[in-house]
């Protein structure tokens, strides 16, 4: 008994050092990565509000789209965003993530702290990790924390609370276009409510009805009210019409869970963790269902709302708790199996803080070493920095000193950097605002991305394009490159980050951009005088790659086998080098040795697709008619349709 009482007691402390670790945690890893460069566009735009003193109703930053209406719902978050950045710098965008997640895991917390923490302790944990993909700095972030203090009334049984909700919602309708969940919050309480207090919270349900209509006037609160008002319909109407069904399938954050459930199995065990609590208590509390269920297809919707259920399930466990604890104690367990099964989740809990401590110790010494154009090898840290894969400064830096024509097509990820160093110099072809550009324009981008001429030649002559701005540093270039071969375009920049093509009669008016023109025979990777080092120090290469890939598109096999060769001398286990030194002996018709070289690729990596394309095209050229069939049928190809494409090669 006195042994209990000890133990008892132990996991009763644990909890503070325990707890500090998980903040530790979180706040070391909202350090890194600000998230794509949206916050860029963010920043400009409350430049824009704030200098003009005035918020614009059409687009300003698009050369496409210039006098379309633009219903900027997030203006009170980029004038904030704004001013800190023009006072504390990258840094300052920093510590406002890490404000945001700290205060929105302390409220989850709280909420988890008010039953047995070494049991809610996991759903904190796990719920972080869910997180941790949304660890950027986007106005989403707020609506997540919004969201909790949505939910503090009901969790707290505190009806003063109600009536802080309005002030909430005036906020999170200038800030983020998920501001309708606020309302609809305390809508779906309304509704079922009175089946879970038929017997009492008569004063907190007035209160719930009194704030709902203050949060509904809240939404009006707005420079736009009837856009506002419009708005979640409007994005009801596009996901039930299928309007938006092309950025769900080519932009990531928006694809679904469930589309790569693997690598999203704890959202879908936690989701299913919540569903679990709510079926295993016998008492039915109407309100929790209705909202655990609303937000569980909100958050499957994509993956950007995933951590929305994080909340709504902590939330849901408290509640339930209480329930869960009688039934496990009245039908399986007594009171020494409950507490035996309590120190079991505290091993677990203990087990799990070592690791993130180790974790931990490691964060703030994270960087990143890279090739440049030059092969020299830039080490730099990512703690409280740009990550460097995401922005390519050379690039942009040649963008800057270079005359450039003013309407040039830009791929998706650039537009936000553009607009950020170049506005008003320079305005954009698209930008990451998919619902402004809207599911047409967004498929003609598409189009012209995957190099279909019909769509270049188009855009050309409808928009005046005398360019092509192709930024690849972390993504794979575009066949669009491809398809420029041939045209009336030059290339006058060509680096580890980007690619840049401009109409060769613009060339000719701008007599200083002709020494600018690449002559891609005359492209070296140049010597490696360092090896040893540079192999020590293990550089990302995937900008090195994207050249040799840009130089096999552009039909310079000789310069690309050129590069993957020195790639590989710098990392043997390279598999994308040997996936690609066989698509090139693919092209030469020397099956054989393209043979070998898939064969490498899928040895180093299984999983590469492309490289199992590959294979099954050699097969078929081969004859190997049975080989081929084996592994688009793994890949889930219709064979026909591939036979009759090789076939037409």
């Amino acid at each position: 008994m006195q042994g209990t009482l000890i133990l008892d007691k132990i996991i009763k402390i644990s909890k503070y050092p325990v707890l500090f670790i998980l903040f530790c945690y979180l706040v070391l890893f909202a350090c890194y990565n600000l998230g794509g460069a949206d916050y860029l566009f963010h920043i400009k735009s409350g430049q824009v509000i704030v200098e003009e003193k005035q918020l614009p109703s059409t687009d300003i930053f698009s050369f496409i789209k210039n006098s379309k209406t633009w219903n900027n719902h997030e203006w009170l978050y980029q004038i904030g965003l704004y001013y800190i950045y023009e006072n504390f710098g990258l840094q300052g965008m920093f510590l406002l993530k890490i404000i945001i997640f700290s205060l929105a895991f302390f409220l989850l917390a709280c909420i988890a702290l008010r039953v047995d923490w070494v049991f809610s302790f996991p759903l904190l944990f796990y719920g972080l990790q869910i997180s941790l993909r949304r660890f950027t700095l986007r106005p989403d972030n707020l609506s997540f924390l919004f969201f909790i203090l949505f939910l503090l009334p009901f969790v707290f049984k505190k009806r003063r609370l109600l009536f802080l909700l309005p002030l909430v919602q005036i906020l999170w309708v200038n800030i983020h276009g998920f501001f309708f969940i606020g309302p609809a919050v305390l809508a779906i309480y309304l509704l079922l409510a009175p089946a879970a207090d038929k017997n009492g919270g008569r004063k907190f349900y007035n209160g719930a009805k009194l704030s709902f209509i203050f949060c509904i006037l809240a939404c009006f609160v707005t420079p736009h009210p009837r856009l506002m008002f419009q708005y979640p319909f409007m994005v009801i109407k596009d996901i039930v019409s299928g309007n938006q069904k092309l950025f769900y399938q080519f932009i990531q954050e928006l694809s679904s869970p469930l589309a790569s459930a693997k690598n999203n199995y704890i959202f879908l065990v936690y989701i299913t963790a919540g569903l679990g609590f709510l079926i295993f208590t016998r008492k039915r509390n109407w309100f929790y269902i209705g909202l655990f269920s609303a937000i569980a297809v909100f958050s499957l919707n994509s993956l950007r709302n995933m951590y929305f259920i994080v909340p709504v399930t902590i939330a849901v466990f408290v509640n339930c708790y209480p329930h869960i604890k009688e039934s496990f104690l009245k039908l399986f367990l007594k009171e020494k199996g409950f507490f035996l099964l309590k120190v079991i989740f505290f091993i677990f809990t203990v087990f799990i803080s070592f690791k993130t401590f180790g974790t931990i110790r490691h964060l703030p010494d994270k960087k990143i070493d890279y090739l440049t154009k030059d092969n020299k090898v830039v080490s730099e840290g990512l703690f409280l920095a740009r990550d460097p894969q995401g922005y390519p400064a050379q690039m942009l830096k040649f963008i800057g000193k270079t005359p450039l024509p003013k309407k040039m097509f830009n791929t998706f990820n650039l537009g936000a950097m553009l607009i950020f160093n170049f506005y008003p110099e320079r305005q954009v072809f698209i930008d990451g605002r998919t619902e402004f550009y809207g599911q047409e324009f967004f498929s003609l981008y598409r189009k012209i991305s995957e190099g279909n001429s019909q769509a270049i030649e188009q855009a050309v002559s409808e928009y005046g394009l005398r360019g092509f701005m192709i930024s690849y540093f972390k993504d794979k270039p575009p066949f669009l490159i491809r398809s420029l071969r041939g045209k009336n375009f030059s290339c006058v920049y060509f680096g580890v980050d980007g690619i840049i093509f401009v109409d060769k009669n613009f060339i000719e008016e701008n007599p200083s951009l002709k020494s600018k023109e690449i002559d891609f025979n005359k492209v070296e990777f140049g010597s490696l005088d360092m090896l040893k080092d540079i192999k020590c120090s293990r550089p990302f290469l995937k900008g090195k790659f994207n050249m040799a890939y840009v130089l096999y598109l552009l039909g310079y096999y000789e310069q690309s086998r050129q590069y993957l060769a020195k790639i590989i001398e710098i990392n043997p286990v390279h598999p994308q080098s040997y996936y690609l030194l066989g698509e090139i002996s693919y092209k030469a018709k020397d099956y054989e040795k393209a043979f070998v070289y898939c064969r490498d690729s899928l040895l180093l990596d299984s999983s590469l697709r492309e490289a199992e394309i590959l294979l099954a095209k050699i097969y078929f050229k081969t004859g190997n008619i049975k080989g081929a069939k084996t592994v688009t049928k793994s890949l889930k190809i219709d064979f026909e349709k591939f036979s009759k494409g090789v076939e037409n090669e």
